[in-house]
């Protein structure tokens, strides 16, 4: 069997052109490449060199080979190359489950001035519902992702960030725009566009609003909280949402202002348990809480 010292060999002499010169290059001494030249010679059964006066002369299959031998010692350096570019998580791919909400724009900024620093690195985006997120990366079909759910969830690693406030979204010549910050009581009478009943957010702004005895219409509902502040948008009623979504929607005719007290919006970074998360994931998920912490949303 071709030993990969005498291809090594091989291609030093070709190189060189000869066998001190070939050893000096690959730190060996001159009998050793001597030796691994005969040794490759007997095993393909062919003559590589004919001497000519102090130099070898390699022969017409000898320049054939060395093609190919070119070829496999490229190929390794490529293979270094990508090792070490592995290595520095400058390549590789990342596969990410996000339900609705920061997928919007805020997972969009992300990945841009991720991907900026790492022109190699490919990243997929899947938008979907929260519950979808814990099952998809439990799974392991996704290297990270982001739920709403923060509590216990079989073969993943829930990491909560900190709450961030719901806010109250407006729509334009409201009358409550002249306040910077909405109390529960201010919502007296008015009609309120609501989240679904099954909804975290929904159910916390209901305890609030029925822990300060305020009665509001309820009239409209919708599932997602975009179609929530396009309704809003429209004039229709006001709204208690994530400062993902309203923020999303500042460029239109919506605003939004603080809602005191303080209902706290939830969500957190799953990984899968059975394996620990390779550089690449360790990198995003770092970048990931640098941009939360960056974001000008209050905390709760």
């Amino acid at each position: 069997m071709i030993q990969s010292r005498q291809l090594e060999a091989f291609r030093a002499v070709m190189l060189t052109g000869g066998m001190t010169s070939a050893a000096d290059l690959v730190r060996i001494t001159q009998p050793a490449i001597s030796r691994l030249i005969k040794d490759l010679e007997d095993e393909i059964g062919l003559r590589l060199f004919e001497r000519s006066g102090n130099r070898l002369r390699p022969t017409r299959e000898a320049g054939i080979l060395f093609k190919e031998v070119s070829r496999h010692f490229n190929g390794i350096r490529h293979i270094e190359k990508v090792a070490d570019e592995l290595k520095k998580s400058h390549m590789g791919s990342l596969r990410i489950a996000c339900y609705t909400a920061p997928a919007l724009s805020f997972m969009s900024d992300l990945i841009q001035n991720f991907i900026s620093e790492r022109p190699d690195v490919s990243i997929y985006l899947d938008t979907v519902p929260s519950q979808t997120v814990l099952e998809l990366v439990a799974l392991q079909h996704y290297d990270l992702g982001i739920s709403i759910f923060t509590g216990e969830y079989p073969g993943l690693s829930i990491e909560p960030v900190p709450a961030f406030r719901a806010v109250c979204v407006l729509p334009d010549g409201h009358r409550l725009l002249e306040k910077e910050t909405v109390e529960a009581t201010d919502l007296e009478g008015e009609s309120l566009i609501c989240l679904s009943p099954v909804s975290l957010l929904r159910m916390q702004t209901d305890a609030v609003l029925d822990d300060y005895n305020v009665h509001c219409s309820r009239r409209i509902e919708s599932s997602m909280a975009l179609s929530l502040c396009d309704l809003v948008s429209k004039g229709i009623g006001l709204g208690i949402t994530d400062p993902f979504t309203a923020g999303y929607y500042s460029a239109r005719p919506l605003h939004q202002r603080p809602f005191n007290p303080p209902v706290p919006y939830h969500f957190a970074i799953v990984l899968p348990s059975e394996s620990p998360p390779n550089r690449l994931v360790s990198e995003f998920r770092g970048a990931l809480l640098v941009a939360l912490k960056k974001l000008r949303y209050e905390t709760v």
